[in-house]
């Protein structure tokens, strides 16, 4: 078995979308209108299908999983989160202790974590 993609639902997919290109930088491999698929293997999908498909709710801020990310300089990072149009909810302080490690959520309070890269 390959785990090949991670999926989140979300309210507002052109929201996320261009939270996703726009503030994590990440590449958008797919647009099927409802849902987007990104390189390294993030999947947004609007949650009307997704719920109708399985006859559940989606239930948002969960905080029981979290993206994890890397960069070379998290301060420029955590600038661009600040300078943005995206209402930033960070978890937790700037922790430089932790190598520089900051956390917050997406517009749909799934929790993204930026830790600074070593190489």
């Amino acid at each position: 078995m390959v785990l090949k993609n991670v999926l989140l639902i979300v309210k507002d997919i052109e929201r996320s979308r261009r939270f996703y290109q726009e503030v994590l930088g990440l590449m958008v491999t797919a647009d099927l209108g409802r849902k987007v698929l990104f390189a390294g293997g993030i999947v947004l999908e609007e949650s009307p299908p997704w719920e109708d498909s399985l006859e559940i709710s989606a239930v948002y801020g969960g905080n029981d999983m979290e993206l994890y990310f890397e960069t070379l300089d998290v301060e420029a990072f955590r600038e661009r989160l600040v300078a943005s149009d995206f209402h930033m909810e960070f978890l937790g302080g700037w922790d430089e202790d932790e190598n520089e490690v900051i956390r917050f959520y997406d517009p749909d309070r799934h929790v993204i974590e930026v830790k600074r890269a070593f190489c």
